[in-house]
């Protein structure tokens, strides 16, 4: 049976790529998995039982120093699997991994969902190309997949609430209160603008003025020391809490990245980007029809709604997404 290699590099792709891996070991293929510690992606992957090669590799916030951290993550994913037998390597924007395959003659099919981001290594050494098909028009290659709709819906679209979830927080009259959860800018990534950080501090002085909780989702341990001056305001979980619960139980989701803003999105908890750059055309889209809210500016702060959800609901959900790009994957595999 043919051999499929997931390079998994940030702690979104695992939930991403979890329930595809799923389906094709089903199919019988064999899954190897390549990661790094960054962020929750190693806690991620043990809470998802998905065995991993652990190959580290990051440069912090120079770029010099983050091409020198690809290279050598690169070698050391190129020196862990030369000795297997791969037919394919898919990754989610994953530049170490996708010139390890390059080294190794494995075809790649790579992914992404933010067009502003640097593109040089994924639309130069990838075989396919796989995003949303709001961007079609941005990539018309022929060497571009699209499918339709966010690649959160890929694990999201058959998401069952916890109805005990709630009991893992240490609130009191959980139910009484707002329950706000906020993730910092992603300061490390190439794509960071300097005022997000402005925004994000500025945020969590609006939100702390308000009776409500506050869950903050960190980075890296970085984001830690800031947090200092709030006490024992703010909630940061010692373990990955199970992230589509708790956006689903929250109130307001907040956040410097595109993942959680678009995951409560989907499960219709409003959702508010602080991230200043420039903004993904999925999240522009999703704007215009209301289900996100863009803070760009310190006086759009005031636009944060802390206050209870009327209504917690689930709207059915759509695993189309998901069928799509399994498809793309085994139509390229096979063909």
């Amino acid at each position: 049976m043919k051999s499929i290699w997931f390079d998994i590099d940030n702690s979104p792709h695992v939930l991403l790529f979890a329930p595809i891996i799923k389906i094709l070991q089903n199919e019988g293929y064999d899954i190897i998995v390549t990661a790094r510690d960054f962020a929750q992606t190693l806690p991620l992957l043990d809470k998802y039982k998905i065995p991993y090669i652990r190959v580290d590799g990051h440069g912090g916030r120079s770029k010099m120093k983050k091409i020198l951290a690809t290279l050598k993550r690169a070698y050391g994913l190129y020196k862990a699997l030369e000795s297997f037998k791969i037919d394919l390597m898919v990754n989610h924007g994953a530049r170490a991994g996708i010139i390890a395959a390059k080294a190794l003659n494995v075809p790649v099919i790579s992914a992404f969902d933010y067009e502003h981001t640097e593109l040089f290594i994924i639309k130069h050494l990838s075989n396919w190309i796989v995003i949303p098909s709001v961007l079609r028009n941005m990539f018309p290659d022929s060497k571009f997949s699209y499918y339709d709709g966010i690649k959160e819906e890929i694990y999201l679209c058959d998401f069952i609430p916890d109805e005990n979830f709630l009991k893992n927080l240490p609130f009191k009259n959980i139910k009484e209160k707002p329950l706000i959860t906020i993730r910092p800018p992603a300061r490390h990534a190439n794509y960071h603008n300097e005022f997000s950080e402005i925004v994000y501090r500025k945020t969590l002085d609006y939100i702390c003025n308000y009776d409500c909780y506050v869950v903050l989702i960190p980075r890296t341990k970085e984001d830690l020391d800031y947090l200092k001056v709030f006490k024992n305001k703010i909630f940061i979980p010692d373990v990955p809490l199970d992230g589509p619960n708790l956006i689903y139980y929250s109130d307001a989701v907040i956040s410097g990245g595109g993942t959680m803003v678009r995951e409560a999105s989907v499960l219709g908890t409003p959702s508010y980007s602080i991230f200043t750059g420039k903004p993904a055309a999925i999240d522009l889209e999703l704007s215009r029809n209301g289900r996100l809210t863009f803070i760009r500016t310190l006086s759009d702060i005031k636009k944060i709604k802390i206050e209870k959800k009327i209504n917690r609901s689930l709207k059915k959900l759509n695993c189309g997404v998901r069928e799509q790009f399994v498809k793309i994957i085994l139509d390229k595999l096979e063909n």
